[in-house]
């Protein structure tokens, strides 16, 4: 949660919309599928049925909560306008990720003068048969901003806050910096811990003595009422804030997962339960710069974790990231030496059943057998596969086999001159995968710039298992059940695609596309 990311009302859009080479076109007068012109899309109002968003408000910090086979995921509802109160918490529930029931306010913002008249990222507890939902109450015109609240449930429908509950900042840590409060339950010795987002001194106010550094302030209690403080859980000194703390057990491991206020990404460490030495992956990413805020939920069977995609300013590629977006949700896959790798989850995958027989708009390069493609960037620029616009979200699966080639993907916003292409690079030489914009200069096109990245293991075999799921302008790249890469690309939005390879060969086996 990063309330001076709170927007400016947004400015009336223009409903226009252009080709890649500035010819316009409109929603009243659409364009064919079958035409390959570049089209844009106002985003103003619509709604997503699979990485969830109503059509009046833009999803930030979930905060998940399961039981009797029901995920009912609380979120900071992003209003986007003028009101000097602002995220409330709302309520969405599901099944599967797949398909979302519902979208009501549960805990109100108070008012203007009130600590909480902007709600916070908290999370919700069970206990004896009260749901407790602990919330951050920011208000940044008191003193302290910050203080952990509460709000009491018998349904998970109707909540009630409690006024005589207010948790501020311990002497010695950051009190504008303390939020996002996690519960967990230490069943050895029956107490329960509150982990905190903020910043600390270790109780010493002289910041030339003891530097400020991020840390996860620590308190007990036995009743979820009365907190005593304790020793930091976690300390960082290469972040301002670790936000959005989460911390779990699996088997012989304890998780820290936490949002990197600094970097923008969603990082994890793990520890053997008997051990107090936290272990830093070699990759402790769970996927790029277009997923924050994540925290995780386990249904008994798997874990899931789930944050938002941001939108940008004015539905614009070349602008900078809002705050808050579109719901997105992964399943974690826990390995023997606690790694973990991030894979689509059963109900997402399972949604897109309905499998089209794809024919290239235009080809260079490549011939193709039984939905396999070999492009071959011998003697030309690239070596690609043009494939129609899809109208309505999709997937797309294939298994892709690297020949000699160590530069080849997907490019999304293509259409008929590619003269603009956002494209996702398999980089093997640099083992990288990565976001990137190129323009067509002449016959060849040139990089420009390079978006967002994220480590890639190169297998011996040099293969890769590849699902991408995208509505609207949300684009999730799965890879081997170890990376997933989300992206927020506007111009794919109902605009051509491409397979390429930029170098050598390599097959795109059993490519197929479902809706």
């Amino acid at each position: 949660m990063k309330f001076y990311f709170k927007l400016l009302p947004l400015l009336l859009l223009l409903a226009l919309f252009f080709s890649c080479s500035n010819n316009n076109s409109s929603t009243n007068n659409p364009v064919p599928v079958t035409d390959p012109v570049c089209r844009s899309i106002s985003e103003t109002g619509r709604e997503y049925t699979t990485m969830f968003k109503a059509a009046n408000n833009w999803v930030g910090d979930p905060m998940p909560f399961y039981e009797n086979g029901v995920f009912h995921i609380f979120y900071l509802f992003d209003a986007r306008n003028s009101s000097p109160t602002f995220h409330p918490w709302y309520k969405t529930t599901t099944t599967d990720f797949a398909t979302f029931v519902g979208n009501r306010e549960a805990i109100p913002t108070g008012s203007a003068t009130d600590q909480d008249g902007a709600l916070g990222t908290g999370s919700v507890f069970k206990k004896d048969g009260i749901y407790y939902g602990f919330y951050t109450g920011h208000n940044g015109n008191l003193d302290p901003q910050e203080k952990i609240m509460l709000a009491t449930s018998t349904d998970l429908i109707t909540w009630t806050k409690n006024p005589l509950f207010l948790l501020q900042a311990s002497l010695g840590y950051d009190r504008n910096n303390f939020r996002d409060p996690i519960i967990i339950e230490d069943k050895t010795t029956g107490t329960y811990k509150m982990l905190i987002a903020s910043r600390s001194t270790a109780g010493i106010i002289d910041t030339n003595v003891v530097p400020w550094r991020a840390v996860l302030a620590q308190y007990s209690s036995t009743n979820l009422i009365d907190w005593t403080l304790e020793k930091p859980f976690y300390e960082d000194t290469s972040t301002f804030m670790t936000e959005c703390p989460d911390v779990f057990t699996m088997g012989n491991y304890q998780y820290l997962i936490y949002s990197n206020i600094d970097d923008r990404m969603v990082h994890y460490k793990y520890r053997l339960s008997t051990s107090g030495s936290w272990i830093t992956p070699n990759n402790s990413k769970l996927d790029g710069v277009a997923f924050y805020a994540g925290r995780t939920v386990f249904d008994g069977v798997n874990r899931f974790i789930m944050g938002w995609c941001p939108t940008k300013n004015n539905d614009n590629d070349a602008n900078n990231y809002d705050w808050a977006g579109s719901l997105v949700t992964h399943r974690l896959i826990q390995h023997t030496d606690g790694t973990f790798g991030v894979a689509i989850t059963d109900g997402v995958n399972n949604k897109f059943a309905t499998t089209k027989v794809l024919t290239p708009l235009k080809s260079v390069g490549s011939t193709v057998n039984n939905a396999s493609y070999i492009l071959n960037a011998s003697g030309v620029d690239k070596s690609y596969a043009l494939f129609d616009r899809e109208i309505k979200p999709f997937k797309i699966k294939t298994k892709i086999i690297a020949g000699s080639a160590t530069q080849f993907g997907f490019g999304f916003g293509a259409c008929s001159t590619q003269n603009e292409v956002y494209s996702i690079v398999f980089d093997l030489a640099n083992n990288q995968i990565r976001l990137e914009k190129s323009i067509k200069n002449g016959t060849s096109s040139a990089v420009i710039s390079t978006l967002t990245q994220l480590p890639l293991t190169v297998p011996i075999n040099k293969q890769f298992d590849v699902t991408i799921v995208s509505e609207n302008s949300v684009c999730v790249v799965y890879i081997n059940n170890e990376i997933a890469f989300t992206n927020r690309i506007y111009k794919m939005d109902q605009n051509p695609w491409t397979i390429f390879t930029n170098n050598g060969d390599v097959t795109f086996s059993s490519l197929t596309v479902s809706n």
